[in-house]
């Protein structure tokens, strides 16, 4: 029998504090092979609650899809195509659901770009292996989101007005963080952004041109360098890794029922 959420069955807990334990139990166990079931669950918990607590409960969701997909890397395109679906189902109830769900993740999106523009703070009252600590879950969490946002990109869950908003930001700042993470966005992008015929093409071609005077920058570290190198040798071979697996993962999600709108 089909394993179905049981929001109701935590005394004491408030309807949102009940579906998040659900939600975290569902996602935990999500892979491309369990999909369709553990989806089937994720959306239950967002329609099942009454119309008052409903909008909590979406946050909710939206919240913890977003926490996993910015620490989980190799999943982050399982969890687009959770968030493209969820958009999806929730549009057809036609209650204004799937607004409050895509804003709740946007501005999950922004606030985590914002906080992760600034400089790292480092707490010297830890240990060398707490702060090293420290730093890698800072890192996973600041190229996660930069994950998450280009693939969200890819399936036109977000207006491609955030790619700049993101890129240019990036290059203002300008540190070895902000670079590496304006690479795997811009890697995220690969070809389907950087095209002609895209209409943003000219001023993503200028960046690249930018990124591309940066690794002669005496300024910069080695490490950035190669980061910086390694991206324009995959633009100049057309992406055909990262198209390779953008093909990979449209199969897995049309497998999986997505939907790219």
């Amino acid at each position: 029998a089909q394993e179905r959420p049981r929001l109701f069955s935590t005394a004491g807990l408030s309807e949102a504090e009940r579906a998040g334990r659900q939600v975290k139990s569902i996602l935990n166990k999500l892979t491309r092979e369990r999909f369709e079931t553990l989806y089937e669950q994720l959306l239950e918990c967002c329609c099942s609650s009454v119309q008052e607590d409903r909008a909590k409960v979406i946050e909710v969701v939206a919240r913890g899809v977003f926490a996993k997909a910015t620490t989980e890397h190799l999943m982050v395109e399982l969890y687009a195509d959770v968030c493209v679906r969820l958009r999806s189902d929730l549009e057809q109830r036609g209650d204004g659901s799937e607004v409050l769900f895509k804003r709740s993740l946007v501005t999950q999106c922004q606030q985590s770009f914002t906080l992760y523009l600034e400089a790292e703070h480092i707490d010297n009252s830890l240990s060398h292996e707490e702060r090293y600590e420290e730093h890698v879950k800072y890192k996973t969490a600041m190229l996660g989101n930069a994950l998450l946002v280009g693939h969200l990109l890819h399936r036109n869950m977000l207006s491609p007005t955030v790619v700049f908003h993101f890129t240019d930001q990036l290059l203002a700042v300008g540190t070895a963080e902000t670079l590496e993470t304006l690479c795997v966005f811009l890697e995220t992008l690969g070809a389907k952004f950087d095209t002609p015929s895209w209409k943003g093409f000219g001023k993503l071609d200028d960046i690249f041109s930018q990124l591309r005077a940066l690794t002669k920058d005496p300024a910069q570290a080695l490490r950035t360098k190669c980061l910086l190198k390694d991206l324009l040798e995959k633009r100049h071979s057309q992406w055909r890794r990262g198209a390779a697996a953008s093909a990979g993962s449209s199969s897995s999600s049309s497998s999986a029922g997505g939907s790219g709108s």
